[in-house]
């Protein structure tokens, strides 16, 4: 271990093959601060899959529960030990939530004393809601919510990816001082299609198809029941709903079998899907950014999203994206369509979504930002 560097943590509830946003950070926060930082990860023991040259502790899953797509970690004395061990090891505790490994890491950090920054990637129990069976999210919501706040107030430091969250979460009883983090969008790699037909038939989808695409998780919260009866109401025809991703079994089944559909399961070539769209959906419940959003506004898409977190305030309507009623898939089947049908519409919302994403969400600037405020932390 480099002894002239300070040692940072980094804690996660998911890793490989599980792709998806927090793990999308931390492969580009590791490529960026590794320099700056010694670098040390905690996650769930989901694949032999390691990040070279970084030191990596996995803890053991539980085959039983999973808190929709976030395996839960097994409630162990090793485990535990695990835990406690990594942080005694380290400065800088860097937490990304949102379940079981998160929130024991930042509990322990304050017992040892370690200073902790939190990353609100979602909050935990806006995403337990939108899976949770009705009686039970009544039992267990507020005890949740509670316990998060406290955890949260634990921590020196909560990173958060928008302005208006801070007094979201305030309003909620979190004390901890905040600083604004954007998440970023790799620019050369998430580019526009110059060959639309190309680009499908380089997925192996036929160039005939209008496709209508979504990324990310497979599940409740995520909402993406939704697009498959949205589907059954657009009037164009000739559409492949591409699904990237994958998710809980029922729900990955009940797309599977619809003929007009098509499902990648998790996949790290994730861009050449984008290329292969028309026009892409996030029918998400709850979201703090969403990044799979941000991508596709990167790769020249016209977006078509809910009203959600911080998809509020950086998709401009009818300017780089539409917003539907997340309950609504007649008029998300009405928006769709209409892009479908309309290239001139769709071409100039994509092109104002590429220059968005150009020039406000750049991972240098975002990352740069995060290693200042870890030095500033350390440094305190």
């Amino acid at each position: 271990m480099d002894q002239t560097k300070p040692k940072v943590l980094l804690v996660a509830d998911t890793y490989y093959p599980q792709i998806d946003g927090t793990l999308i950070f931390m492969e580009e926060f590791i490529k960026k601060a590794r320099i700056n930082f010694d670098l040390s990860l905690l996650i769930p023991n989901l694949s032999s899959k390691r990040i070279k040259g970084i030191k990596t502790e996995a803890l053991k899953v539980s085959k039983i529960f999973k808190l929709s797509g976030y395996p839960s970690m097994k409630l162990s004395w090793s485990n535990l030990k695990i835990i406690k061990k990594s942080i005694k090891e380290t400065d800088i505790v860097f937490v990304q939530g949102p379940a079981l490994i998160s929130y024991l890491a930042a509990y322990f950090a304050k017992k040892q004393k370690k200073k902790t920054i939190f990353f609100l990637h979602t909050l935990t129990w806006e995403l337990l809601e939108q899976f949770l069976p009705p009686l039970v999210n009544t039992m267990f919501r507020g005890l949740i919510k509670k316990f998060s706040i406290m955890i949260y107030n634990k921590c020196d430091l909560l990173m958060i990816p928008y302005n208006d969250l801070e007094e979201k979460i305030r309003k909620e009883g979190i004390k901890t001082k905040t600083q604004v983090a954007r998440l970023g969008v790799d620019i050369d790699r998430f580019y526009p299609s110059e060959n639309k037909e190309e680009s499908k038939k380089k997925v192996k989808i036929d160039p005939r198809k209008k496709v209508i695409g979504y990324v990310g998780r497979i599940s409740k919260e995520k909402n993406a029941s939704v697009l498959l009866k949205a589907l059954d109401k657009i009037g164009e025809k000739n559409v492949l709903l591409l699904m990237v991703g994958d998710g809980t079994k029922e729900m990955v089944e009940d797309f599977k079998n619809n003929k007009r559909c098509k499902v990648t399961g998790f996949t790290r070539d994730v861009e050449d899907y984008y290329r292969a769209m028309d026009v892409f959906v996030m029918p998400s419940l709850t979201e703090t950014t969403s990044l799979a959003t941000l991508e596709a506004m990167s790769s020249g898409l016209p977006v078509v999203v809910t009203k959600v977190g911080f998809m509020q305030h950086y998709i401009v309507k009818d300017y780089n994206g539409v917003f539907f009623p997340r309950a609504n898939p007649s008029l998300l089947a009405l928006k769709l369509d209409k892009l479908l049908r309309n290239e001139e519409l769709g071409e100039r919302l994509g092109h104002n979504a590429r220059k968005t994403i150009s020039y406000s969400f750049s991972w240098e600037r975002s990352i740069n930002k995060i290693k200042r405020v870890i030095l500033n932390l350390y440094y305190s």
